[in-house]
Formats: C-alpha cells, sequence, structure tokens
C-alpha cells in the first residue's frame, strides 16, 4: 500500500512525544508500505540552515552505523560463546534487533540530509526578496 502522510511541520528533530509517536508509527509501517511524508517548510530557511541540517542528519546517521557495526560484532562474539549458550544466545538475538533498527535509522538520514541538500540548492538560488 502507498501512504500519503500529510503534516503541518517537520518531523526532525525528534524531540518532543508526538514527533516520537509519528516516527515509530511511520517506521514500523514502512516494513510492509511505501510512506511518503510532506509538511510545509519554513519560508525563511536559508540555504545556510538546510546545509546545516543535512551536516546534523549526516552526523547522526555516522553514529547509526557505528552502532550497527558494534552490534554486529556482539552478535558474531556471542554465537561463538558455547560455555552460556542459552544467554548468548538471547543476547545476540537482542543485537542482531538493534544492528537492523541502526542500520534502518542510518539510512532514513542519509535520505534526510540528501533532501535538505537540494532544498539548500533551491534556496541558494532564490529570488532576493
Amino acid at each position: 500500500m502507498r501512504i500519503l502522510w500529510l503534516n503541518a511541520g517537520l518531523l526532525l528533530p525528534l524531540d518532543k512525544g508526538g514527533k516520537l509517536r509519528t516516527w515509530h508509527l511511520m517506521r514500523h509501517l514502512a516494513r510492509r508500505h511505501d510512506i511518503t511524508y510532506l509538511s510545509f517548510a519554513d519560508p525563511s530557511a536559508t540555504a545556510a540552515d538546510h546545509k546545516k541540517l543535512a551536516a546534523h542528519y549526516r552526523a547522526h546517521a555516522a553514529e547509526h552505523e557505528a552502532d550497527a557495526k558494534l552490534h554486529e560484532e556482539l552478535v558474531t562474539a556471542l554465537r561463538k560463546d558455547s560455555e552460556s549458550f542459552g544467554h548468548a544466545w538471547e543476547l545476540a538475538r537482542g543485537a542482531a534487533h538493534y544492528a537492523e533498527h541502526s542500520r534502518e535509522a542510518a539510512e532514513a538520514l542519509r535520505e534526510l540530509a540528501a533532501v535538505h541538500e537540494g532544498m539548500a540548492e533551491v534556496a541558494g538560488h532564490k529570488p532576493a526578496q
């Protein structure tokens, strides 16, 4: 199913309960559906504002990639632990879940960075008012 999610404000930063709830609902729905999120943009936003947001999202994407790598290393190490197989297996399952979640978050943040880089390009070519 294709879903168009309309909202009056930007979703990020995820700094309030409503934004977090929307983020998690969309993340859950995106597993089985194609979601497009549209919101109003601040007309006073400059190219520099968008470049700053893009840099912010890229930095967070890198953090999520690092988290995913760490969790994948934990999965590998825990699955080799034959002494406490039951406990290690449960920990490995949890670590695998967090690695997948971190990779998804990193990809979403990279996409947002690309959007803001495009918006910076457009904002840089706006006629003076």
